[in-house]
């Protein structure tokens, strides 16, 4: 199996994301596994302020134990399976917020934290004062907020999926290719300095960019071969919101590793299974 040391999946979601399938729980993923080479997953679903939450029906659930709750059913999963599931999250940083919808003190029964830092496009009302048509305005905002992240601190492991990538802008290549080598060892740099791993990620082969013969973007490849140059470590991440997402994306993600020349010592402790003390 190629980058056999990628044997983790920890950016998964379940019916906690409201973008996930209501049927959808953390042992959906189990069965495919094994085809996988997948023997840790990690669930990271996304939080949302209490108001979001009571508009699509949730009016008791809080940000943060609505996730911690999982638990339970994370144990029962991994007893049945023998898969070691992980608890993260996927956090949404919004400048215009302020704080991220979960505070570092809120952050210690996770097991690491994943900052979505271009999530700008899916939440267009919180850019209202922005011309979210425009490539370069939607290129120096995901900058903008991958520098927000990068000076975040939480007590457990950080994380930064789907990184500079923005998510369902039409002008993908223009906005990807126009990031500088210079910025990219800029932010890349400040990432590696403060530990915070870098997803390989399903927009490697789910985006609008030209994809080379293995059916990846070059143009993300650039990306994420700054971050290896940058010393930073990684993680594996399909985004899966179902299981139809997480079949056959591992092969695909583990050729990208091996196209980067990553070995497992490219590789974050958290995606090995390895957790502080």
């Amino acid at each position: 199996m190629t980058a056999d040391f990628l044997f983790s999946d920890l950016h998964v979601h379940t019916n906690k994301s409201l973008c996930a399938p209501r049927d959808t729980v953390p042992a959906s993923y189990v069965p495919y596994c094994k085809d996988e080479g997948i023997r840790i997953i990690g669930i990271s679903d996304h939080v949302y302020p209490e108001d979001m939450l009571a508009q699509y029906g949730y009016p008791e659930d809080k940000r943060v134990g609505r996730l911690l709750d999982l638990r339970p059913a994370l144990k029962e999963a991994e007893e049945q399976s023998g898969i070691r599931y992980l608890l993260g999250c996927e956090i949404d940083y919004f400048d215009c917020v302020g704080y991220p919808y979960i505070r570092p003190e809120e952050s210690v029964g996770f097991d690491y934290v994943l900052f979505a830092s271009s999530h700008i496009l899916n939440y267009p009302h919180m850019y209202t004062a922005y011309d979210l048509n425009s490539p370069d305005v939607l290129r120096k905002l995901t900058i903008e907020r991958f520098v927000a992240a990068c000076k975040l601190d939480y007590p457990v492991p950080m994380g930064i999926c789907h990184p500079l990538y923005p998510i369902c802008s039409p002008y993908q290549a223009e906005i990807i290719d126009g990031i500088s080598d210079t910025t990219l060892k800029e932010l890349f740099s400040m990432a590696a300095e403060k530990q915070i791993s870098i997803e390989i990620h399903a927009c490697l082969y789910r985006n609008d960019t030209p994809h080379n013969e293995y059916g990846l973007s070059d143009h993300y490849l650039r990306i994420l071969a700054a971050a290896r140059d940058c010393g930073c470590k990684f993680h594996m991440g399909s985004d899966a919101h179902a299981a139809g997402a997480f079949v056959g994306s591992h092969g695909k993600l583990r050729k990208a590793a091996e196209l980067l020349g990553l070995t497992e010592a490219h590789i974050w402790d958290v995606a090995k299974g390895i957790l502080p003390s």
